[in-house]
């Protein structure tokens, strides 16, 4: 993903006046051709994107940097995409290889009789990042389809847990005049007729060439967060009663070491993924029940409230009180 996305937010940040060096302080890499030469873990990636979002203070740069990205320069995924008979197949194939775009960001697919709503979220990261990630990715679907059916994509629903920004018109030149802000969740919609639509570029040889070459990039990447991603789920599954490391390492049918060793590759470790966990959790907890914060701390495996509310802070940057607020 970063190959090409930093050259999208370095030119995005330098129309603002800011440098390299503010996007990369912090990150351990001084300029864009330090970390274009490394592959980067899906936490290094998600530090450099936060640091975008906190220098350029700009709500909509999630929106703006979707707008730029194109199927070609995606590489072998973008030809695979492109190369799909339908806009469904094309969605489809893009949620198959969803991790190989946006690693931390959980991308589901939902069809009933009259559309199908593509959902994304990253619950686990602060709220701001969350938000650029899913608007570029909306963003960036709408823009290549449009180019891909030759501008016949119109009728888009768009679900957005914000407020509405000041610059609302931008919203409208990318999805049209289908916006709900303050949703309770990111949604994009796209009715039965738009995902029947033919793509201009479609080869059906040429696809199942590429989609067989990015399951290989799937398998030999660590950097996609495959094993981490596992530990998640299974911290997740067990909600109240999070099982050790040790536990989770017999689950996954290894070794204790190896589990951490697979981590560490991944650019992650156990007591890192249990925090994102409970992160998680406690957000749900606190948004969705009434319980008091001594007892959701309780459930996520703090001996105190005090102990919980630190770690909140910690994650969030609030209070478990300002998020109920």
């Amino acid at each position: 993903m970063h190959h090409f996305v930093l050259p999208i937010l370095i030119d995005l940040l330098s129309a603002k006046g800011f440098d390299e060096a503010q996007l990369f302080e912090g990150t351990g890499f001084e300029s864009l051709d330090a970390a274009m030469q490394l592959s980067l873990s899906p936490i290094q990636f998600d530090n450099l994107c936060g640091n975008a979002v906190k220098v350029s203070q700009d709500p909509l740069l999630g929106l703006k940097a979707g707008a730029k990205l194109d199927m070609v320069s995606l590489g072998i995924l973008g030809y695979a995409l492109m190369s799909c008979a339908s806009v469904n197949d094309s969605l489809r194939l893009l949620l198959r290889y969803s991790k190989m775009l946006l690693p931390s960001v959980q991308v589901s697919l939902f069809p009933n009789e009259k559309n199908l709503a593509i959902i994304a979220k990253a619950p686990e990261l602060p709220p701001l990042l969350e938000r650029f990630y899913v608007d570029s990715l909306f963003s960036g679907i709408i823009h290549n389809l449009r180019i891909l059916t030759d501008q016949q994509v119109t009728n888009i629903v768009l679900e957005l847990p914000y407020d509405p920004p000041e610059n609302i018109h931008l919203y409208s030149d990318v999805f049209g005049e289908q916006l709900l802000f303050n949703a309770s969740r990111y949604a994009l919609m796209l009715d039965k007729p738009t995902l029947k639509m033919s793509l201009s570029s479609a080869n059906p040889s040429a696809e199942d060439v590429f989609r067989r070459e990015c399951d290989r990039l799937m398998v030999s990447d660590v950097n996609l967060g495959i094993v981490s991603e596992h530990v998640k789920q299974i911290l997740l599954s067990a909600r109240l009663d999070f099982p050790n490391c040790k536990t989770v390492s017999v689950r996954l049918h290894m070794s204790e070491s190896t589990l951490q060793r697979r981590l560490a590759k991944e650019g992650t470790r156990y007591q890192i993924i249990l925090d994102q966990v409970r992160y998680t959790l406690a957000r749900e907890y606190l948004q969705q029940t009434l319980l008091p914060v001594g007892e959701i701390g309780f459930l996520l495996g703090y001996s105190n409230a005090a102990n919980f509310r630190r770690s909140f802070k910690r994650w969030s940057g609030m209070s478990p009180a300002q998020l109920r607020t």
